[in-house]
């Protein structure tokens, strides 16, 4: 007799919801789940937006966080299907990091994880925040699953985006903060814009950032040697 696992019983949990339909979708073999995770207000939402092609995912700031709970958003490129994971960001009231934790440990073991990607503030100064909250992703998947930085907030940089990661990347790896890959990004929605120069880097951010996430997946694919996205045995 198969029981049904304890995410169908349990209510009010950040990631109790996105279980459920992904066990009704069987998880579908074919897709790669992607979460996309950071501190507050650090623009991973805006960043889902810029992927997928919409102003669908709900906008957080410091003060107010609307990511309440994972939350799923799909988007096909280059032939092949991914799965958005918008996760609540650290730092919020509404969800402690050890929660956030308890729930990628869960959404990994029951679905698999394929890639983070970890969402950092190119003209934020707070550090031990950065760290620790790597430190808690890393804690909370397996070892095989890759974690990108995606660095925002880079509209006004005076340099070329990428050029902001030249420069810290050391810094980064001082504080054992080491990633498998990285972009650099603006999550502007073109629209509200009239300058040209951040049209550009708006039209540039979308492409590195799904280059980033293609990338990865089939480096992560081919090393393991799978057919597909890496998914675990269910209940």
């Amino acid at each position: 007799m198969n029981l049904l696992p304890s995410f169908f019983l349990r209510k009010d949990s950040i990631i109790d919801d996105l279980l459920k339909k992904l066990a009704h979708k069987d998880a579908e073999k074919n897709v790669f789940n992607i979460v996309i995770i950071g501190q507050t207000g650090v623009g991973a939402s805006s960043l889902i937006n810029m992927i997928i092609g919409t102003s669908n995912v709900s906008i957080s700031t410091d003060v107010s966080p609307c990511t309440k709970k994972f939350t799923a958003y799909s988007f096909t490129f280059n032939g092949r299907a991914f799965r958005l994971i918008d996760s609540p960001g650290f730092g919020s009231s509404k969800s402690t990091t050890s929660t956030i934790v308890r729930s990628l440990r869960e959404l990994d073991s029951q679905f698999g994880i394929d890639l983070v990607v970890n969402c950092l503030r190119g003209t934020r100064g707070d550090a031990s925040a950065g760290l620790q909250n790597y430190n808690a992703i890393r804690s909370a998947v397996s070892g095989d699953v890759p974690i990108v930085a995606v660095i925002t907030g880079l509209e006004r940089y005076p340099e070329g985006m990428d050029r902001w990661w030249t420069r810290n990347e050391a810094d980064l790896k001082a504080r054992r903060m080491v990633f498998a890959d990285h972009a650099c990004v603006t999550t502007l929605d073109a629209g509200n814009t009239s300058d040209l120069k951040l049209k550009t880097r708006v039209v540039e951010s979308e492409k590195v950032t799904k280059d980033l996430i293609l990338r990865n997946c089939a480096m992560k694919r081919g090393c393991l040697g799978m057919a597909g996205p890496r998914r675990h045995t269910r209940y």
